[in-house]
């Protein structure tokens, strides 16, 4: 329904008019009506209006020059003029503001039927250019926060938003019921930009404020939404437009980290964060989970969150350090088959919370700790392996060592290890070369040789897909 005011300073016109014709049934309704033009421009204040009909002639302020100042407080209505008596000037002057129709008292019951019609036409034309505007606009605003535009449409951006304006970035996390009602909330403020997007079960309010805003906005969202429904993270004000984006980032990344840690805190300031270089060795766990120590290894896992939810490391990096550990735990136990090894590594990259990573990992390491003891056979084929990974290696010469049948050892192998023989010698040979690069003195392609590589390429590529990363990027990580 279309909200319609009525204003006449003599009070039988607005009841005649509301009972003219059925309002509703051309999508209208008439939610006030007013009899000066100070009280119109009071209701209108108050509530959205669509379509004010207003007398032209009132005492103190006139009809159109209450449209006049309706209009430079900036609100969006379509309007009707009446009059008892047919006036050029009045005519002229209304069509000059935007008249949909200038209507002479007594009022006809079709041409006001054919006029609302119109209206509607009108209002309808307007929200979809509007919707389509803004929908460009927000488009616009959230490739440029994520640095994704060409220069010609940054451009674009620093023209809407003004080159010399100062702002804040906020950024609210609210769940998804609760988004309209905000949506509402922000829809009647000014001097802000704001974008919404679905996260989930959540909502995401991006809204670039010149700092009025701030203030009544928090007290609103504390006031009507339940406290743990919403997290608030707010950047440095005034930064200038060409800042923003990069204001932005460190505005969500905030958000990111005091969800990872659990904080009881809902409004974050950038001020308030601390920044700081974080470095985490891994070398100590590896050291204990390579000579099967598995309790110092759990106690050594647990020190490690310990430090990372002191220093408080990005989710990124945690995550990384995370799959790292996991890694490490399947090369050096060898449980896990391929079904099991990629649900764990998903949890890794789901989970959003650092108890539950640290839980995660601790019962994969628990569960290693039940592993049972191989075969002679196979133990016998695990130790050729690591007196002579360094040497061309395959399952028929090993059988032939053993006095086996290459088929049935092959099949016994991959029985208990959960993974061929070329598999096993493989990881083996790459966890060598981990520890091999921590030693700065070997470049890659003597290491590629020490662990029985004799293609550097090949090497490479092996070491990316088990470890996520090239062995220079694991060399260079901060995280060895």
């Amino acid at each position: 329904m279309y909200k319609v005011l009525l204003v006449d300073d003599e009070y039988m016109i607005p009841m005649g008019l509301k009972k003219i014709i059925d309002w509703e049934l051309l999508g209208f309704e008439v939610v006030a009506t007013a009899e000066s033009a100070n009280d119109a421009l009071s209701i209108m204040e108050n509530q959205p209006i669509d379509l004010v009909i207003t007398d032209v002639t009132m005492p103190e302020i006139n009809g159109l020059e209450f449209i006049e100042a309706a209009q430079k407080q900036q609100y969006e209505f379509e309007f009707i003029i009446l009059s008892g008596y047919q006036e050029f000037s009045y005519l002229k002057s209304g069509l000059k503001l935007g008249a949909v129709n200038y209507l002479m008292k007594p009022v006809n019951k079709e041409e006001l039927i054919h006029t609302l019609k119109n209206v509607e036409k009108r209002i309808k034309q307007q929200v979809d250019q509007k919707n389509q505007q803004e929908i460009y606009q927000e488009n616009l605003l959230a490739q440029w926060l994520s640095e994704e535009l060409e220069e010609k449409s940054e451009e674009e951006v620093l023209q809407l938003l003004g080159i010399d304006n100062k702002w804040t970035v906020i950024v609210i996390q609210i769940d998804r019921l609760a988004t309209r009602s905000l949506d509402q909330w922000l829809k009647k403020k000014v001097d802000y930009f704001y974008i919404q997007q679905n996260l989930g079960d959540d909502s995401l309010f991006i809204i670039l404020s010149k700092g009025a805003l701030e203030n009544n906005l928090f007290e609103y969202i504390e006031n009507h939404f339940p406290r743990d429904n919403w997290w608030i993270s707010v950047g440095e004000s005034e930064v200038i437009t060409e800042e923003v984006p990069t204001s932005y980032q460190e505005v969500k990344s905030n958000l990111q980290v005091h969800q990872f840690y659990n904080h009881q805190k809902r409004i974050i300031y950038s001020d308030e964060i601390s920044k700081q270089d974080q470095e985490l060795s891994l070398s100590e766990f590896n050291w204990f989970l390579h000579n099967n120590q598995l309790s110092e290894s759990e106690a050594t896992l647990k020190e490690i969150f310990q430090k990372i939810k002191l220093s408080e490391m990005s989710p990124e990096k945690v995550r990384q350090a995370a799959f790292l550990l996991f890694m490490n735990i399947r090369r050096e136990l060898l449980l896990f088959e391929d079904d099991e090894y990629l649900e764990v590594i998903q949890k890794i990259n789901q989970v959003n919370h650092i108890d539950d990573l640290e839980l995660l990992l601790v019962a994969t390491l628990k569960k290693e700790k039940q592993q049972s003891s191989y075969s002679e056979n196979i133990s016998q084929v695990i130790q050729i392996i690591q007196d002579n990974y360094q040497e061309e290696l395959t399952l028929k010469s090993v059988s032939s060592q053993l006095y086996l049948n290459a088929m049935y050892l092959g099949q016994l192998f991959k029985k208990e290890t959960k993974m061929s023989f070329s598999q096993y010698l493989n990881q083996f040979r790459i966890e060598k070369a981990k520890q091999l690069l921590l030693v700065p003195r070997y470049n890659i392609n003597e290491i590629s040789s020490m662990i029985g590589f004799n293609n550097t390429t090949y090497f490479s590529k092996k070491f990316k897909k088990t470890v996520g990363m090239t062995p220079k990027e694991f060399r260079e990580s901060p995280l060895n």
